[in-house]
């Protein structure tokens, strides 16, 4: 039976990644394969239940806080539940293959949206369109995301605990997010800050090429301590930590509903579009979805719970009348309850780069050939290799004198050291996922193509820049509009030019030239007339290779009642509607200190116990 499962791994992993290189821009070859390939699926239960008359509660969006809430609900077999999701479950063998996750971008487990067109950013990528990737399917994001792990910086919690929601302080979190932890982590697997045989997978990577070896000792040789950015402390440097079982990516539905596919009072229905919450004068009983061309309702006798994510929660709720008046008269929806719904949008601007190349280094990881050899596909199907692990490797969290925040210990920026470089695979797909434009792969990454390169991921984030989400129209099926604009705070700008020089300083040590490291000095197109390494320089090359976070929060804010900003309150119940909480890293108050993922489970674990609390239920 090994054999079996191992040879169908190769041959759907040679399949996945032979198809994704026919991938363009009109066909999504790679999606309709998917499609094709449903047989495959995870096995959560009876994908066509019988469904009851009325459920106990209604989940709205199987992301990881969705996903984690109906688990906790449903383990109380008095309580019913039933999760909605508009996606479909995810592939296995084909979507767990964590070294070529970028390919995931050009399915329709993405809803691929992109920016308003920028004025300051994103200048070097197609139609100055950042691309804005969002997860759909069981698992929502975790889908698709890069699968690092990070919790954010303590003083986060207690600055959201401070400012009018308590029970959110570091102390009072802290316990959820090691509920749902089973950690693995070499150096820091028993300092007290890990969880132990929780649902969720976070481990070491099982590969590390020689370049984040360097990039730790070299950071720790510039002044940073070595760190657990999971633990107590997050300034300093570390080695990434990531939702990965043995090689293997751990999305929140393969963690979290896998292993509990037989209870029989968790249904869970897929493809199911929620379009509208129904409400009985101000309380949530159920909602309206669409799922296989027919309209359906579905009833809550205590709860609905949405968990769409920071734009599909938001969207939601305008779409059944719980948003800013005037926005939802425009429409012809009928207001049920004027709130800031959408407001409050936070992101972390990001850049590609600096960028490296290493000419005395061999480690067969030059191209996207060399990585998808034979050799590395029987690695990967033993668990290592570089397959097993995605492309970011190391962090590095520093203080900037930009930061909105004086406390020292409560960094602004971090630097993700990434094994490779857009210059390492030419495929539609991977072109799909960075919306470079053409002349910019041509000039700056294609001679890279065959080198050794390498680069950073430089990000903000405590992030001023803020915008917001509206709807297109009432249609349920219309993407949302976004208005927001990077870089509209210049120290945002300014914050990120300190990361890539700090960048090059950590990169111009002695481990790092070991390796024959030198920075790559040809210049990205239209900064071509500015002189290498100077702020200037960094600037326009942050406006033109602008990436971004893909960590939004704040369309459903908490805060307390008064808090004019706020839509829930600090037990995310929406304010003045009873039945209805919004449970998702929406509602966020501010940009975090970390990726959003790890804070979803967190939510989730969170909410599930004041759900249970304020239904009197054990």
């Amino acid at each position: 039976m090994a054999r079996v499962w191992f040879s169908i791994a190769v041959l759907s992993l040679g399949v996945a990644l032979n198809v994704a290189e026919s991938v363009n821009d009109n066909n999504r070859t790679l999606g309709n394969l998917i499609d094709f390939s449903q047989w495959l699926g995870l096995n959560y239960g009876d994908p066509d239940p019988v469904l009851l008359d009325v459920y106990d509660f209604i989940v709205v969006g199987a992301g990881p806080a969705g996903i984690v809430i109906a688990n906790r609900l449903s383990e109380n077999p008095a309580v019913t539940v039933l999760l909605l999701e508009i996606g479909k479950a995810e592939i296995p063998l084909l979507q767990q293959v964590p070294g070529v996750f970028f390919t995931q971008a050009a399915t329709d487990y993405n809803y691929a949206y992109v920016t308003e067109r920028q004025k300051k950013a994103c200048l070097g990528l197609v139609d100055r369109r950042c691309a804005w990737h969002q997860g759909r399917g069981l698992g929502g994001s975790t889908i698709i995301n890069d699968m690092l792990y990070t919790r954010g910086n303590r003083r986060d919690f207690d600055y959201w605990n401070a400012t009018g929601n308590p029970g959110w302080s570091y102390e009072d979190v802290l316990p959820y997010f090691m509920k749902s932890e089973d950690a693995k982590i070499r150096d820091f697997d028993q300092n007290g800050f890990h969880g132990k045989g929780g649902f969720l997978s976070v481990e070491d990577a099982a590969y590390r090429t020689p370049i984040v070896e360097a990039f730790v000792r070299s950071a720790i040789q510039v002044g940073l301590p070595y760190v657990d950015y999971n633990g107590p402390e997050q300034y300093g440097t570390s080695y990434a930590q990531f939702t990965i079982k043995q090689g293997r990516r751990m999305s929140a539905g393969a963690s979290f509903l896998q292993p509990i596919g037989d209870r029989k009072n968790l249904h869970i229905l897929t493809k199911a579009w929620v379009t509208r919450i129904i409400f009985n004068k101000n309380r949530a009983v159920g909602v309206v979805y669409t799922r296989n061309k027919s309209v359906h309702k579905a009833k809550a006798k205590r709860e609905v719970i949405i968990s769409g994510g920071t734009f599909g929660s938001a969207k939601l709720l305008m779409l059944s009348g719980v948003g800013p008046k005037q926005h939802l008269e425009e429409l012809g929806i009928e207001v049920i309850k004027d709130l800031p719904v959408g407001n409050e949008l936070y992101d972390h601007p990001a850049v590609l780069g600096p960028v490296f190349t290493a000419s005395k280094l061999n480690d067969q990881n030059e191209n996207g050939d060399k990585v998808l050899s034979i050799q590395n596909i029987v690695k990967y199907i033993l668990g290592s290799g570089p397959l097993s692990s995605a492309i970011a490797e190391g962090f590095a969290y520093l203080k900037t004198p930009f930061a909105p925040y004086s406390d020292p210990n409560w960094p602004d920026v971090e630097l993700v050291q990434l094994l490779s470089t857009p210059g390492d695979d030419y495929t539609p797909a991977a072109r799909r996922y960075f919306r470079i434009e053409d002349e910019t792969l041509e000039t700056y990454f294609k001679p890279l193509y065959k080198k050794r390169a390498f680069m950073y991921l430089s990000i903000v984030m405590h992030s001023t820049t803020k915008g917001s989400l509206r709807l297109k129209s009432k249609n349920p099926y219309d993407h949302p509009l976004f208005h927001y604009q990077y870089f509209e705070d210049d120290r945002d700008l300014r914050a990120l030019v300190y990361a890539m020089k700090a960048a090059m300083k950590i990169t111009s040590q002695k481990p790092f030239r070991e390796l024959g490291v030198e920075p790559y000095r040809t210049k990205v197109p239209g900064c071509t007339h500015l002189p290498f390494d100077t702020d200037d320089y960094w600037r326009c090359y942050a406006m033109t290779l602008t990436y971004v976070g893909y960590h939004f929060v704040g369309t459903c804010k908490m805060g307390p009642v008064w808090d004019r900003t706020s839509v829930v309150d600090h037990r995310l119940r929406v304010h003045g509607i009873r039945g209805l909480r919004v449970a998702d890293v929406s509602i966020i108050p501010v940009a975090p200190s970390g990726h959003t993922s790890a804070y979803a489970y967190m939510i989730g674990e969170k909410a599930a116990d004041m759900i249970k609390e304020d239904n009197y239920l054990p």
